[in-house]
């Protein structure tokens, strides 16, 4: 029976005891303590397999953020690696008429490209139209004016049950 099935017969059991008025028959009584008996088993069943999965997604997260300075690492080498190369392509290639600096071997072509970036120096000094404002709805202020009465359109309160283990 899985734990679905059990709180259903518990609860048909319970609706029995209600409606004769709070009496419970031997019978009633006994399949009152079997639904809890295997409750108790369902429930340590369910426990131990969340937990376990709990411990392997806290392995995975610590897995995750390793592979992530991997990363991190190859990309700053890599980054690294590039800059050497466009500094010596600028030492040892040979400038075309367009002002670009071309480099060939057997492996490989290498070549210099111009590009344009903006460079911010002093975002103060910046006016409002070089600002993009974001627009995010902020929970902590919905919750607190309707605490204080307020009616929000789109907005209300609802209150959570969670499980807790310990």
């Amino acid at each position: 029976m899985n734990l679905f099935q059990i709180t259903q017969e518990f609860l048909a059991l319970a609706s029995l005891i209600e409606e004769a008025g709070g009496e419970a028959t031997d019978a009633v009584l006994e399949e009152l303590a079997i639904s809890r008996e295997n409750f108790e088993h369902k429930a340590q069943g369910y426990t131990r397999l969340i937990l376990k999965w709990e411990s392997e997604i806290e392995a995975a997260s610590a897995e995750i953020k390793r592979i992530q300075a991997l990363k991190k690492t190859k990309e700053n080498s890599v980054a690294r690696l590039k800059d050497t190369l466009l500094q010596a392509l600028q030492v040892f290639g040979q400038e075309d008429k367009t002002g670009v600096k071309r480099y060939e071997t057997a492996l490989c072509k290498l070549s210099t490209r111009r590009s344009v970036a903006v460079e911010v120096t002093d975002e103060t000094a910046l006016p409002d139209a070089c600002f993009v404002v974001k627009r995010e709805v902020s929970k902590t202020n919905i919750k607190k004016m309707i605490e204080e009465g307020i009616f929000l359109d789109g907005a209300a309160l609802k209150e959570n049950v969670s499980l807790q283990i310990k």
